[in-house]
C-alpha cells in the first residue's frame, strides 16, 4: 500500500497532468492547499483506482474531471476546496458506493446537478445543497450521523423534514440558507425531533425560536447565526434541560432585552453571546446556569453593563470580553 501527502502550500510550484501517471497504487492522496494548472483537476486522477482517501481541501481547483467517478473504492472524499469561483463538479460522484465521508464544494456552478441518493453507506455528509441535488437523495442515507445542509428556495422545510425523518442516526445537523432564501422565515416550519441529535447549528432567518416540543429531546450544543430572532429565545432554550453550551451571535437576536431566569440551563457550561448590535440589557436571576463556567461576550457594543446576578454562579471560571467599549471594561476593572 502507497499513501502520498503532498504539502505544497507555500509553494510557487503548480501540479502538472503527469503527476499521478505512475502511482497506480496509491491508497491515500491529500492535497489539500495544492495548486493546480488552470485550477483544472488532472483528469489523470481517473486512473488511481485503489484510492481511499482524496482530500481536496482548500486547494486551488474549480474544474473537476468526469474520470474522478473511476475512484470507486473511495470511503473517504472531502472537495471543500478554497472559496472563489464556483466549481464544476460532474454527476459522477454517484458511482461512489463506498463513500462514507464527503465533503461537497461551497460554491458549484449553477447547472450543477448531483444525484447522491444511492451513497446510502454515508455517515458524514456536508455541504448538501438543496439547490444542486434533490433533498430526496437523503432519504436512504439511514447511516448519517453529520449532515450539514443548505437550502435553497426550491426546497421547503416541509420537503425538508420529510426527508430528514428518516435519519435516525444523526447527531449533529447544521441548517443553513442560501442568500436567495434569506428573506423567507421559518418559524413554525422546524421539526427537528431526532432522538440521537446532539448537536444543532441553525443559520435560517426566523422571527422567533421554535417551540421546546421542535427540538431534539437530548440536544446537548445550538449555536444560532443570522437568525434575526425579534423574541428572546432564552425562555425556550433554558428548557432544553441537557444542553451544555449555547452560542447565539452575527444577529442570531436583534431584540434589546434578553432574560435568564431562575432554574433555568441546569447543565449550561458555554455561553457566547457575539456581534448582537441591538442588545442592550440582559438579566440573569439567582439560581439560572449553575454550571457556566466559561461566558464569552463579544462585540455587543449596546450591552450597557455585565449582568449583576453572574455574582450567583460560583462556577464561573472564565469571562472572554472582546470588542467592548473601553468604559464598558473599566467597569469589572476599575
Amino acid at each position: 500500500m502507497l499513501n502520498l501527502l503532498v504539502d505544497l502550500a507555500d509553494s510557487p510550484y503548480v501540479v502538472s497532468a503527469s503527476v499521478f501517471q505512475n502511482l497506480p497504487l496509491l491508497r491515500v492522496l491529500d492535497l489539500t492547499e495544492v495548486k493546480f494548472k488552470g485550477g483544472k483537476l488532472p483528469s489523470s486522477i481517473g486512473g488511481l483506482i485503489h484510492l481511499r482517501f482524496l482530500s481536496l481541501y482548500h486547494a486551488e481547483v474549480s474544474h473537476l474531471p468526469s474520470s474522478i467517478g473511476n475512484l470507486k473504492l473511495l470511503l473517504y472524499l472531502n472537495l471543500g476546496v478554497a472559496a472563489g469561483e464556483p466549481v464544476h463538479v460532474p454527476n459522477v460522484l454517484k458511482e461512489m458506493l463506498e463513500l462514507w465521508y464527503l465533503s461537497l464544494p461551497l460554491l458549484m456552478h449553477d447547472k450543477t446537478e448531483l444525484e447522491l441518493g444511492d451513497l446510502v453507506n454515508l455517515e458524514q455528509l456536508w455541504y448538501f445543497s438543496t439547490q444542486h441535488s434533490s433533498v430526496t437523495d437523503l432519504l436512504h442515507m439511514t447511516k448519517l450521523r453529520s449532515l450539514s445542509v443548505s437550502l435553497s428556495e426550491r426546497c421547503t422545510f416541509e420537503t425538508l423534514s420529510s426527508s430528514l425523518r428518516q435519519l435516525r442516526n444523526l447527531e449533529t445537523l447544521y441548517l443553513e440558507f442560501s442568500y436567495k432564501t434569506y428573506t423567507v422565515d421559518y418559524v413554525g416550519e422546524l421539526d427537528l425531533d431526532f432522538i440521537h441529535l446532539k448537536e444543532l447549528v441553525l443559520a435560517v432567518r426566523m422571527s422567533k425560536i421554535p417551540d421546546q416540543h421542535q427540538f431534539p429531546p437530548h440536544l446537548e450544543h445550538i449555536s444560532l447565526f443570522n437568525c434575526r430572532m425579534e423574541e428572546d429565545p432564552m425562555p425556550i432554550l433554558e428548557r432544553l434541560l441537557h444542553l451544555k453550551s449555547v452560542k447565539l451571535t452575527y444577529d442570531a437576536f436583534v431584540g434589546r432585552r434578553m432574560l435568564c431566569s431562575k432554574g433555568g440551563f441546569p447543565q449550561l457550561c458555554a455561553l457566547e453571546i457575539s456581534e448582537k448590535s441591538e442588545l442592550e440589557e440582559w438579566i440573569v436571576e439567582e439560581g439560572s446556569m449553575p454550571c457556566l463556567r466559561t461566558l464569552t461576550i463579544d462585540d455587543c457594543k449596546k450591552l450597557k453593563e455585565l449582568p449583576d446576578g453572574l455574582k450567583y454562579i460560583t462556577s464561573l471560571k472564565e469571562l472572554k470580553i472582546y470588542g467592548m467599549k473601553r468604559e464598558w471594561k473599566e467597569k469589572l476593572v476599575p
